[in-house]
Order: C-alpha cells, then sequence, then structure tokens
C-alpha cells in the first residue's frame, strides 16, 4: 500500500513538473481561510515597516505564502501562520519564528545577519504593526492567515527562505536518520535514510512501546527507513489522497489508492477518472440509485467501468490527536471485482424496485449497539463485513442474524403498527445482496417440494432447509391472523405469543396450533390455509433432528416470512384474492 502512495505521487510530481519545494509546502484552504493578512517591509535595507494589507487567499498559487505547520504552540517552518488569538500568533508563531531562527547555530553566517535586520524591524514596529493587524481582524473566526512580504514578494520569490524552509525541514528529520542503509519503500541502499519521514503517522516514537532498537530513540528510524526522494513522494502522493481520493463512508473515513499494474497509458486513464472533478457529475447525472452508497461522491462505479490493469486499495483511517489509527486496509480490488458486487446489487433491485440496495442497510445494523450510545460501536464489524464484500470471504449468517435481530426487535417492541416491516425489509436485503454475491454458505440437504419453492428461490435469504421454510411460511400464516384481527378489531392480542420475538423451538412449534384455532374462531380458516398450514408440519416433520438454529436464526426467518407473506397469499389465492388478504390489515 505504502509503494502505491509513492508510485501515485512519484506519478503526480512527473506528470505537474513539480519542484521539491512545492511538495514540501501544504495547501491553506481558502475557503475555511479566506483571508491572507501581510505585514510589509520594504524590499532592501534597513527593511522598514511599510503597511499592514488584506488580500484574499490564493488557493490556486498558494505555494507563495511558503506554509508548512510544524509544533502546534511554537513557530512553523515559516512566518506564516493561521491567527487563533491576534497577539499570540503573532507572538508566538510569527515573530516567534525569528527569534527561533536566530538561536539556531547551525544556519549561515550570511543568512543569519539577513534574517536578524526583519526581526529588527518587526520589533521595532511590533505596535503599529499589531494595532493594524488588529484593525483588520475583527472577527478571529472568520478565517485568517498571517504572512510577511518585502514591498512586492512574497516568502516564496526571496531565496533566502526558500532555501531555509527546504533545510529546516529535512534538519528536523536529520533528528532520527542513519547512513548507508536500505529504504524500506524503494528497497535500494542510500546514502542517508530517514526514521521519522512517513507522512503517514501510524506509530509515534515518544512511547517505548513503538520504539525499535532496545527502547533507543535514535534508533527507530530502523521501525520505518525512508529515503529523501520516497519521502517527497510519499508526501506528495498523501497530499493527492487528501485533495482528491478522500472520501466519507458511513460515519468512517476513507482513502482510495490505485496500484497501478501495466503502463503509463493505464495510469493516465485511471487518474483522469481518480482526480476529474467532474466524476461528481458522473454520479449525479446518473440515478442516485445506482449508487452502492449514499454519498454524492461515490466514485465506486465510475471504477468499476475500468479494466483490470489497476487495483485499488481502501484505507479506512481514524485520526487521534497528531496520530492516525488504521482501522481497516482493503487491499488489491479489482474493478471486475466492482462489477460483481454492482451486479449484485441490480439483482437484489428488481426483488425490490421501490427501495434500491445500498451499504447503508448493512450499516444500519452496524452502527451502534445501543441508540443512547453517543459513538458507534460497532464500527469494526461493519468494517468486517465489507471487507469480506470487497474480497469475497464468507460472512458468518449466524453473526448477521443476531446484528439483525436486534435491531428488528427494537422496532417490534416500540414502533407503532408494522412499522418494524422496514427494518425487516432491509434485512432481507442484506440477506439477498451478500447471498447473490456468493457469501452466505449453504446446507447441502435435499428440501421437500412445496407449491412456494418459487417465493423460496426468489429471495436466496437462506432458505436452504425443510426446518428454515417450514418457520418462514409459519410466519406467514401468523400475518395473516394479525390482519384478521385488525380488521375485526382494530387490536392484534395474538401478536403478545410471539414473546418479543424472542421464540425457541418448543415456542415455534407450539405456535401453528394456536394459529389455526385462533383462525378457526373467526371462521377464516378456509381451505388456502388449512394447505398452508399441512405444508408447514410436512416441512417441520421433515426437517433434520442435528439441525440446530439459534433463536435469533428461528425468529429472523419467521418475522421474514411475516414479512412476506403477501408473496405466499399470491400462490394461495391469486392475484384478486391476495389484494383482499391485504387489505385485511388496512385501518
Amino acid at each position: 500500500m505504502i509503494s502505491a502512495v509513492r508510485e501515485l505521487g512519484k506519478l503526480f510530481l512527473e506528470n505537474e513538473k513539480k519542484s521539491t519545494l512545492s511538495t514540501l509546502i501544504e495547501n491553506i484552504d481558502n475557503e475555511r481561510y479566506p483571508n491572507m493578512v501581510c505585514v510589509v517591509l520594504s524590499a532592501n535595507d534597513p527593511y522598514d515597516f511599510v503597511d499592514v494589507i488584506l488580500e484574499e487567499t490564493n488557493a490556486v498559487i498558494g505555494e507563495k505564502y511558503l506554509y508548512r505547520k510544524k509544533s502546534p504552540n511554537g513557530p512553523n517552518f515559516s512566518p506564516t501562520a493561521i491567527v487563533t488569538e491576534t497577539e499570540k500568533t503573532y507572538s508566538n508563531k510569527f515573530l516567534g519564528w525569528f527569534i527561533a531562527l536566530n538561536k539556531n547555530k547551525e544556519i549561515e553566517k550570511e543568512h543569519n545577519d539577513y534574517f536578524s535586520k526583519l526581526r529588527v524591524s518587526l520589533e521595532r514596529s511590533q505596535v503599529q504593526i499589531l494595532r493594524k493587524v488588529n484593525d483588520i481582524i475583527t472577527n478571529p473566526k472568520a478565517g485568517w492567515v498571517l504572512t510577511l512580504k518585502l514591498g512586492e514578494h512574497y516568502l516564496l520569490d526571496i531565496p533566502q527562505f526558500k532555501e531555509y524552509f527546504i533545510q529546516s525541514i529535512f534538519s528536523k528529520e536529520e533528528e532520527i536518520s542513519s547512513t548507508n542503509q536500505i529504504c524500506s519503500v524503494c528497497g535500494q541502499q542510500k546514502e542517508k535514510i530517514y526514521g521519522g519521514a512517513s507522512p503517514f503517522k501510524f506509530y509515534t516514537i515518544d512511547k517505548p512501546g513503538f520504539i525499535s532498537g532496545g527502547f533507543n530513540e535514535k534508533l527507530s528510524w530502523r521501525n520505518f527507513p525512508v529515503c529523501s526522494e520516497c519521502y517527497l513522494a510519499l508526501t506528495e502522493g498523501k497530499n493527492v489522497l487528501k485533495e482528491y481520493l478522500a472520501f466519507r463512508f458511513y460515519g468512517l473515513n476513507y482513502m482510495l489508492i490505485p496500484n497501478f499494474i501495466f503502463g503509463k497509458d493505464s495510469q493516465k486513464e485511471i487518474v483522469n477518472i481518480l482526480i476529474n472533478r467532474s466524476h461528481k457529475q458522473i454520479t449525479l447525472s446518473q440515478r442516485t440509485e445506482d449508487n452502492l452508497t449514499t454519498y454524492e461522491d461515490d466514485i465506486l462505479l465510475s471504477l468499476a467501468e475500468a479494466k483490470d490493469n489497476v487495483t485499488f486499495h481502501f484505507l479506512f483511517m481514524q485520526s487521534q490527536q497528531s496520530a492516525e489509527r488504521i482501522l481497516l486496509v482493503i487491499e488489491d480490488v479489482l474493478p471486475s471485482r466492482l462489477r460483481t458486487i454492482f451486479a449484485a446489487k441490480k439483482a437484489t433491485d428488481k426483488l425490490f424496485p421501490k427501495a434500491p440496495f445500498h451499504l447503508g442497510k448493512i450499516r444500519s445494523f452496524l452502527g451502534k449497539s445501543d441508540p443512547s450510545k453517543n459513538n458507534t460501536d460497532l464500527d469494526k464489524y461493519f468494517l468486517e463485513v465489507v471487507n469480506s464484500i470487497f474480497q469475497g470471504r464468507t460472512v458468518q449468517f449466524g453473526f448477521l442474524g443476531s446484528q439483525f435481530m436486534r435491531e428488528i426487535r427494537r422496532e417490534f417492541l416500540s414502533s407503532e403498527k408494522d412499522q418494524y416491516a422496514f427494518k425487516v425489509y432491509d434485512a432481507i436485503q442484506n440477506t439477498c445482496f451478500l447471498s447473490k454475491l456468493g457469501l452466505l454458505e449453504r446446507k447441502e440437504g435435499i428440501c421437500v417440494n412445496t407449491i412456494f419453492d418459487e417465493v423460496f428461490d426468489r429471495y436466496s435469504i437462506q432458505l436452504d432447509t425443510n426446518k428454515k421454510r417450514g418457520i418462514f411460511l409459519l410466519g406467514s400464516l401468523t400475518r395473516m391472523l394479525l390482519r384478521i384481527q385488525w380488521k375485526e378489531r382494530k387490536a392484534q392480542p395474538f401478536i403478545s405469543q410471539l414473546k418479543g420475538l424472542k421464540m425457541n423451538e418448543r415456542d415455534i412449534l407450539g405456535l401453528l396450533p394456536k394459529v389455526q384455532n385462533k383462525l378457526m374462531e373467526y371462521s377464516r380458516f378456509d381451505k388456502q390455509k388449512e394447505l398452508l398450514a399441512k405444508e408447514i408440519t410436512r416441512l417441520m416433520l421433515s426437517s433434520e433432528n442435528k439441525e440446530d438454529l439459534t433463536v435469533d436464526e428461528m425468529n429472523f426467518y419467521f418475522i421474514c416470512g411475516m414479512n412476506l407473506s403477501y408473496e405466499v397469499s399470491f400462490i394461495l389465492y391469486g392475484e384478486k384474492e391476495k389484494e383482499e388478504e391485504n387489505n385485511d390489515g388496512d385501518e
């Protein structure tokens, strides 16, 4: 993955003909920080104070400010800083840059004399400068950046600032370095390698547990040795990822990293798809239900159209203070795999045309274990399922069933009449989608033939044994009774027999005669329902004794049968009678 980031960075450096300097400079978000406050000194010695002027932050040629963050409280790598508190930013970040530089014994005398003259001028006019800065910055929260100009020249135009900018960045990396060692990225022996030069902060060296070499910080370069060339390419690669290839994914952040397999022609093709901002118009111009996620900038559909001359890494990360924690890396996903995923989605959508499938329906069950929790505590399980989808790995249905039933029970017990049905449909769609991808194991056995086989085959919700099918049909028969009760009494007292959808096998087996008796009491146990009851009995008696289903699995098949009872009604009654059956429950 790191090598792929390096190759992406090298590609952009070559295509854009970028210099070393431009790679090291950080972009300033001109939407967040639109105001550039420039302290102007005269261009020639003695560098007298001229004025404080306001300009718009220029994102196009933002390199001219030589901006790059360093320490949170101390100065940056240049006297350009984002304003938090005016006086504090001026003293710590702006004037503080010159003061800190004066203490640097390694700086050349010629440069030191030059910067000292600038510092003297700024200190001499400090009161006047601060007054004018405060007159401009009336509201610090509006987004301001403070920088220096000499006449009409920005920092980038001044050789002394450029040279020291580069020198100070690499001198920081020199603190943890070694000579004549192998770079872990390019695999070549280099005259100088650095240990803290990775743009990705996946580990820190301020805690003993992260340091190799006997907890000796000077030997921590062994953790991740990187040469200067790879450092620049990695830095540019991460900049590209942050600017073009960073996406949201149901409360999580991920970066999409291309890994090119063949030639530069394929590189150009993929890069055009990835960085061309018009990909947002591509997805927006299509029906949003074609997307795999609910985000407007979902790029996956566009990537699925590419040839298999590239693979993609999905890097899910979480920022924690100054470090970055990897939540998941999905490696080497081919465009053909994406096409397979979209084909499964399309097949699922045919069954549910009014509510197209998207991965948010899986997330709705794998977000929070309890709605009262502040944070999503099921991210790990959601990412495991996502990883299985993209890598083609088996998903255990027993685990999924327990997650589905937790949310369905909550809706079943707390929502108004039949509102839980939406949650059940989501669970059915999730199961259909995963089944069509071939990610759910099916039982090998012989199922007896019934007139309802087309329903079992159509929805592919793991109805692969006689017991599961019998429980499913029992759910349909129970739903028919509940509709009748609602029509007759505007209430559904029989629902208490379902025990909050926590029925065990004995409860399930004992439910059928109770449903039959109630239907007889309402004089609605006609020959079609009698046929359905016989099929349920036949399936239950034909089931293998060794088949053990969990409580969650049994109740899942039961509630699926309730929700899809209209399919069963259609087989029993035909179109007209099915419609009448479904209308029994209408208010």
